[in-house]
């Protein structure tokens, strides 16, 4: 069952996840206590390296020993079919969400950064309710977490229009095509003004 809290008296829904260590190698204990289809991680990755989902059983020691190169912990998630979102947080303030769209599988590292890979389309496609709930989970987590200044959360909307929290970016990609500044500019926060406002915000907590 996915863990589920209340935000603005509104579901917040999160995938089900267990974290599983790899003791000595032993593949076939870790077999043991996952299934298919889930979504299998190195918890110490980043830019979607060590990421794979798996719809069919026989991926699926694939998958474990491809992530196992990494770490020798297993971040195993429930799948959650859908839409890729993502939402940043500036200041405080929840901008318009970015929806996420490559063209073959998932948003990992190779659809990432090649060109023409994916489509990023600002204000995201969906509902003002959805818009307005993944703006509301983004500030949740950013106040809960104790994040400053700006951050970015991903989301899966189902098929349902229910929105999944999927995790949290603390220092998301800022050249003037990242996600960040896409949704600033959807505001008319220009790159570069983007930029003093982290500078100025972050000169402003050392003191």
């Amino acid at each position: 069952s996915s863990d589920l809290a209340m935000v603005s008296g509104k579901e917040f829904r999160m995938p089900a996840w267990k974290e599983i260590r790899c003791e000595d190698g032993d593949i076939d204990a870790v077999m043991h206590q996952i299934s298919a289809p889930c979504v299998v991680k190195t918890p110490t990755g980043g830019s979607s390296v060590g990421v794979v989902i798996v719809r069919d059983p026989d991926e699926l020691r694939g998958a474990v020993e491809e992530c196992l190169q990494f770490n020798d912990t297993l971040l195993v998630e429930q799948l959650i079919e859908g839409r890729e979102f993502t939402c940043a947080v500036l200041l405080d303030r929840a901008l318009p969400s970015v929806e996420i769209a490559p063209k073959t599988e998932f948003y990992n590292y190779e659809n990432k950064y090649r060109a023409g890979a994916t489509e990023e389309i600002c204000p995201g496609r969906c509902s003002l309710q959805v818009e307005k709930k993944m703006g509301e989970m983004a500030l949740y987590v950013h106040r809960t977490l104790g994040l400053r200044t700006y951050s970015r959360s991903d989301f899966i909307v189902d098929h349902n229009d229910n929105v999944w929290f999927l995790e949290v970016n603390t220092l998301p990609g800022m050249t003037p095509t990242s996600l960040v500044p896409q949704e600033a500019e959807a505001v008319g926060i220009s790159f570069g003004e983007l930029c003093e406002t982290i500078i100025e915000d972050a000169l402003g907590f050392q003191d």
